[in-house]
């Protein structure tokens, strides 16, 4: 079944001209402003492209400061769903529909600004931090997990095929959900001028909630990794790492018992929130240790 864990790189490198050149000029809000990176790159708006371009343009020596990549966020997300498709019969009608199917769901996502605060920056003199608030309207999926889970334990061309055909449904019909996250937008030179260092923190939400398949299959095979810490996330990890090293690795297996020893007391004394995010973080150190065919 998908996966996403390489797509979710896309989106920032989509995001790479906003980021090497955006600088919103005086006038704009850090609210106006971030509702106008949202609609270029999530909406495909050209409006918008035009009143920020416009907006910019005495700060860029009268040049564009942003150049949209019509349909190509899209197509990104769309690819690994194609490629799914691909796989059975008739698949290839379905896939071609599938960019235009994914932008109109992003068009209809309508991120936007609820309010900003505006702070001191504690690392930079005399400059400014404006922290964004905003909201998404994303596709709920919730109903699709038990054709996915069917999936991973029978990749056959039916239950594929079920799966598929009812996430299309889903992202053309099916009724949506508020997200929440927040953007730190950074001022240029003499504060007159607002820019995002990490438009990441805006794309991720989406794709995360548009494409749920690597966390549904990494729930997945938490809920089977044996019981170590009793914390899916840490559980998983272990076994992971534990396969991995055994293959790349062998000699290196006790530092591995040595890592689920203290895990698993940590567990006993910390909560499964607070474990869970420091699995994540070792998570990042432990995957620098495995080759492809460990992810």
């Amino acid at each position: 079944m998908m996966t996403t864990s390489r797509l979710l790189a896309l989106p920032l490198l989509l995001c790479a001209p906003l980021l090497a050149t955006a600088a919103p000029a005086a006038g704009l809000t850090p609210e106006q402003t971030f509702d106008l990176y949202a609609r270029v790159l999530l909406e495909d708006d050209a409006g918008a492209a035009r009143t920020l371009n416009d907006a910019l343009r005495p700060a860029f020596d009268g040049k564009d400061a942003v150049t949209p990549a019509h349909g190509e966020l899209a197509a990104a997300m769309a690819a690994p769903l194609q490629s799914l498709l691909a796989k059975h019969a008739g698949g290839a009608r379905d896939s071609a529909a599938v960019p235009a199917l994914m932008a109109a769901n992003l068009r209809q996502t309508r991120c936007r600004a609820t309010h900003a605060q505006v702070r001191d920056n504690a690392y930079v003199d005399d400059a400014k931090i404006a922290s964004v608030s905003f909201t998404c309207q994303v596709t709920v999926l919730d109903a699709l997990r038990p054709l996915f889970s069917a999936g991973l334990r029978d990749d056959s061309a039916e239950n594929l095929k079920r799966f598929t055909d009812a996430y299309l449904l889903a992202l053309r019909d099916a009724p949506r959900r508020e997200l929440s996250g927040r953007l730190d937008l950074h001022p240029a030179k003499d504060n007159g001028y607002w820019y995002s260092g990490n438009l990441d923190a805006l794309v991720s939400p989406v794709v995360d909630a548009v494409l749920p398949f690597n966390a549904w299959r990494q729930d997945a095979l938490a809920d089977a990794a044996p019981k170590v810490t009793g914390v899916p996330a840490c559980d998983l990890l272990l076994l992971q790492h534990r396969q991995c090293i055994a293959n790349t690795a062998p000699d290196q297996l006790p530092g591995v018992e040595v890592m689920a020893d203290e895990l698993k007391a940590k567990a006993a004394t910390s909560t499964p929130a607070a474990m869970t995010q420091e699995c994540k973080a070792l998570r990042s150190m432990a995957e620098a240790m495995w080759d492809d065919d460990c992810r």
